[in-house]
């Protein structure tokens, strides 16, 4: 691949403007540490023929390995110039304007609130979940969980099915005894709706009271007796059977944010959900971060045993493929771009834009769509920008650093006393990447996951959190046959301020691959786009040993 300097940069775009009948003024290039912007000025007449040639400059660009994209500015003195159609105002253009309002109030989602348009991720997890059997779906905080339910809870009802949405967030103080009342009594309420519009009432529309009113009471209870409490389960699994048998349909039963119950109850709260729904055709949707959950007891033999009850759904989509990464999240921005009437992405962000999104956001949904929404708001206080930038995406991780630091507290709330482990966890391997080795990823040998597991416990723990991401999950040694290792990259919120220091090996994505680089030297960067290159490029991040989280808690 050629590499397009500043100066061919320069005269390449003014070359491909007066091919193009475009009057040029004046071209500058303006170098930055991690792209170039070239400012091209022409006649004001030529300024909406030259805003729509420049994105396919941006494309030509960047298919030469240019790190950067061209600006126009009209040589008009006074006013605003004129825009293309669509793009009135640049970045402070209306469309933009709201572009970003979409992405900030649509990017969490909720029952009430569904996805903008939901995208099938490349597993086609939905075909899975709308199956009828019991599933417990992991992923990352912003992973798309509650997005998978929400949609799931759609089809099934569009199939005619009932159902029946928990939020555990809400009752994460309450005890599992409390919440299981909780959940029944919904139970309850779905029964009762459906037989008082029955005529005549049947007489199970007694029974199903009489069980409502004895849970009320037990509700009222400072502490529900536990011995009454799960006396309810076969009086209940009872009423379910008559109800979904009388009405020839299913139950689906979604249990949103599992992870914030005390982990030490949550096996024994899915045991007596579970016990409601056995034998009957309910089926429980319980969506959790996978470290904070605990769904079986071996030892008490309670909850939901993997394989025998229930089955995994993995939701996070990792950086071990960027490629299809990129695409799935590219094809969700686009739509939630369509929504505010902007056809293309290339219209408000650059090719590498695009790229470092993926990488600032580990390729968590949420993330990736939160950093684009705060990048084109940092951009937007660029005069005339025109495009948002990789700095752009840089300021905007940069600042997303203590927020995933909060969410951290919040969502290690049922395990409190492993908070402040997980954050000195996070210390030491920032302090070995950034400060120690000069390196923004690193590699875990397979045999010290063994020897560590409590310690490795706490390296799962930083990836949950989208404090470190996952880039290969079993790497060759070159020299030792047999020898495997997984490897891992700081989250760019915790280095984005150190991309500056001289010789920082920082592991880069551009044009579908990834990229190795050495800040503030002139060391060529290393492209892995082979797999052997590719190989070649991870094998030389440094080796990790997970007895350096020893005093964090681990063994």
């Amino acid at each position: 691949m050629t590499t397009v300097d500043a100066f061919d940069a320069k005269a390449f775009v003014s070359r491909r403007m007066s091919d193009a009948l475009v009057r040029v003024e004046g071209v500058e290039v303006r170098q930055y540490p991690e792209e170039s912007i070239v400012v091209v000025r022409v006649a004001k007449d030529d300024f909406e023929r030259a805003i729509g040639l420049a994105n396919d400059v941006d494309r030509e660009l960047a298919s030469r390995g240019f790190a950067g994209f061209v600006t126009i500015k009209s040589s008009q003195s006074a006013g605003g110039p004129a825009r293309a159609p669509g793009q009135a105002g640049g970045l402070r253009g209306q469309r933009v304007v709201q572009f970003v309002n979409v992405l900030t109030a649509r990017s969490r989602t909720s029952e009430i609130q569904p996805s903008l348009s939901y995208v099938p991720d490349a597993q086609n997890n939905i075909a899975t979940a709308t199956t009828p059997r019991h599933h417990l779906i992991f992923g990352r905080r912003g992973a798309g969980k509650t997005a998978l339910l929400v949609e799931t809870k759609r089809l099934v009802e569009a199939q005619g099915h009932v159902s029946l949405w928990f939020n555990v967030q809400s009752c994460r103080h309450e005890p599992p005894d409390r919440v299981f009342l909780m959940v029944v009594q919904r139970m309850c309420e779905v029964i009762r709706a459906f037989y008082e519009a029955l005529s005549p009432t049947p007489r199970a529309q007694v029974v199903v009271a009489e069980l409502s009113e004895g849970i009320e009471r037990l509700l009222a209870a400072a502490t529900p007796d536990q011995t009454s409490v799960t006396r309810l389960i076969p009086r209940v699994q009872t009423a379910l059977r008559g109800f979904l048998g009388l009405r020839h349909t299913a139950l689906y039963i979604f249990l949103d944010d599992f992870h914030y119950l005390e982990r030490a109850e949550q096996p024994r709260l899915l045991d007596m959900i579970h016990g409601c729904v056995r034998d009957c055709d309910a089926w429980l949707k319980v969506a959790a971060i996978q470290h904070l959950t605990r769904w079986f007891d071996p030892d008490r033999q309670l909850g939901l045993q993997t394989g025998h009850d229930a089955v995994h759904i993995d939701l996070d989509v990792t950086l071990q493929d960027p490629a299809s990464s990129k695409a799935f999240l590219e094809q969700v921005l686009l739509g939630y771009a369509r929504h505010a009437g902007i056809e293309r992405l290339s219209r408000v962000l650059s090719n590498g834009a695009l790229d470092r999104l993926l990488l600032a956001s580990g390729a968590v949904p949420r993330d990736y769509l939160t950093l684009c929404g705060r990048a084109t708001q940092v951009a937007q206080q660029r005069e005339n920008a025109k495009q948002v930038g990789v700095q752009d995406v840089n300021k905007a991780a940069g600042d997303a650093k203590q927020k995933k630091l909060d969410e951290l507290e919040d969502d290690a709330a049922s395990a409190r006393e492993q908070s402040q482990r997980i954050l000195a966890a996070l210390q030491v391997v920032r302090s070995f990447c950034i400060d120690i080795r000069n390196w923004t990823y690193f590699r875990v040998d397979f045999r010290d996951k063994e020897r560590c597991g409590q310690n490795y416990k706490l390296l799962e723990s930083l990836m949950d959190l989208r404090l470190i991401h996952l880039v290969e999950a079993s790497l060759s040694d070159e020299h030792h046959a047999g020898h495997r290792a997984e490897v891992y990259m700081l989250d760019l919120s915790q280095y984005a301020g150190q991309r500056f220091k001289r010789k920082l090996h920082v592991l880069d994505f551009h044009g579908g691959h990834f990229v190795l680089k050495s800040t503030g030297t002139n060391r060529p960067a290393v492209v892995g786009n082979t797999a052997n290159r590719r190989l070649s490029l991870l094998r030389r991040a440094p080796l990790f040993e997970l007895s350096k989280l020893s005093g964090q808690g681990g063994s």
